[in-house]
């Protein structure tokens, strides 16, 4: 790393003699008053580092590298604390991670009336009839752990079907109208691995669906519209930053791209992204030629994303033939 900062030191002392294109060598960033680990055993520790286009080109004092600024050079002024390089997230699911930040969030509701409280400013900011999803609601902080039931959201949320899961993914909660629109009622059978709770007097769906029976109300959910993906990624990409993820691989891009490159046309997308797509679909890259690394430096298609089932007597028996 000491390479790099003896090469612009030289560059700029030229410069000192040659004032023709004083600002092409400078820095575009300098950060100085920083602590900094090099994890180069020659200079462990340095306090200033430069940064040109997209490489980090001197590490040293803040003395050495103060001067090689130009007017053109963003400095910043670290006060001591520690500068790293940004994290990646090697496996997320990018846009349903931005759907639970951008969702209502009702993990902390403390009881049914502080849940009902929530739902009903969340619904204030939609437009009448989109669906509220999401929540990852917990009845166990609740005084008694009652279960919820529809009666309990049915007034705050009248105009939206609701559809919120518990915070383990087991069971959740749908209002009147939700149930209307899946078709479930009093005569609904339980469907094979799942629960459609009912009330013990009359037998009507109380709203809570556990396991395989969420699927009755989840197939009556529309697909997503760009707007809503939108939202979502904008939430995703912001949270990410304010991590310091600034780069990540998306296990489930899929069709997602295009909206990718939309935030990154439009100056959005403040997070690198390696797109990974399911290999149940691969023929469509494979029509158009599209090979691994398709892309640029910020938005980039990668590999495909498959599945295998653990067979150890097939396997076994695959490895013996390949060893005879």
């Amino acid at each position: 790393m000491k390479a790099p900062t003896a090469i612009l030191i030289s560059s700029v002392m030229l410069l000192s003699h040659s004032q023709a294109q004083p600002s092409s060598l400078a820095p575009d960033l300098l950060i100085l008053n920083a602590a900094l680990h090099t994890l180069d055993p020659a200079q462990p520790t340095a306090e200033a580092v430069a940064v040109m286009g997209n490489r980090i080109v001197a590490v040293g004092s803040t003395s050495e590298l103060r001067p090689l600024a130009s007017s053109k050079t963003r400095v910043f002024d670290a006060h001591q604390n520690s500068v790293l390089p940004g994290f990646n997230d090697a496996h997320v699911h990018f846009l349903t991670g931005g759907f639970s930040l951008s969702n209502v969030d009702l993990r902390d509701a403390n009881s049914p009336q502080e849940m009902a409280r929530r739902l009903r400013e969340y619904a204030r900011k939609l437009s009448k009839g989109r669906w509220i999803l999401g929540g990852d609601w917990d009845h166990e902080k609740w005084p008694g752990a009652p279960l919820p039931t529809r009666e309990m959201i049915d007034a705050a949320t009248s105009d939206h079907p609701v559809f919120i899961n518990r915070l383990d993914g087991h069971m959740a909660l749908a209002n009147t109208l939700a149930l209307k629109l899946a078709g479930i009622s009093k005569e609904t059978k339980d469907p094979p691995g799942g629960v459609v709770v009912r009330d013990a007097e009359t037998g009507e769906p109380t709203g809570i669906l556990k396991d395989a029976a969420e699927v009755l109300v989840e197939r009556a959910i529309p697909e997503k519209t760009f707007d809503e993906k939108h939202s979502a990624a904008l939430a995703a990409t912001e949270h990410a930053a304010s991590k310091g993820v600034t780069s990540l691989t998306d296990m489930s891009a899929d069709n997602d791209v295009g909206l990718y490159q939309y935030m990154l046309e439009r100056g959005e997308l403040k997070t690198r992204i390696y797109a990974i797509r399911s290999i149940t679909s691969w023929e469509t890259l494979g029509k158009t030629g599209v090979r691994a690394g398709f892309g640029n430096d910020v938005l980039r298609l990668g590999g495909l994303k498959g599945f295998c089932r653990w067979q150890p007597r097939f396997l076994h028996g695959a490895v013996l033939r390949a060893l005879r």
